[in-house]
């Protein structure tokens, strides 16, 4: 019984994959606008699949990372969408290009798009091309 569940365990846990990283995630989309309206903050928000390298890379490589996780929790209220396993909002879905990842920066209050952006090489060579991206965001 011992081995049967070890086994499980084993199996249980060479398959998980932990999406967060040191990001904090909104639960949904409507209560990461909600506190965004609230803290005066635009949305950051990553549709993913489970099954997209990129998606997975960015999560391993980016939302792990201290100095990265920091400035999105510090400058964004983040939602993570997994389009594969939940439905896309209306809000968000308006601008999907149905390429993930599509990372999109929102304002909460109109509900309109900021600034959109997918995966880039650049992220190869120097992750932290991702807070450049982001900064753009903050400054439109």
């Amino acid at each position: 019984m011992k081995k049967l569940v070890l086994t499980v365990l084993l199996v249980v846990c060479s398959f998980g994959f932990d999406w967060a990283g040191k990001v904090r995630w909104a639960m949904s989309y409507d209560s990461a606008k909600q506190l965004a309206i609230q803290t005066h903050k635009p949305i950051f928000v990553d549709l993913a699949l489970s099954n997209c390298p990129p998606c997975r890379w960015i999560s391993q490589n980016i939302y792990t990372d201290d100095k990265i996780a920091d400035f999105i929790n510090k400058n964004f209220i983040a939602v993570l969408i997994m389009v594969d396993q939940e439905k896309i909002p209306t809000e968000v879905a308006q601008f999907f290009s149905g390429y993930t990842p599509s990372l999109i920066i929102m304002d909460p209050k109109k509900g309109v798009q900021i600034m959109q952006f997918s995966f880039d090489r650049e992220f190869l060579q120097n992750k932290y091309k991702f807070i450049d991206y982001l900064k753009k965001g903050l400054n439109k």
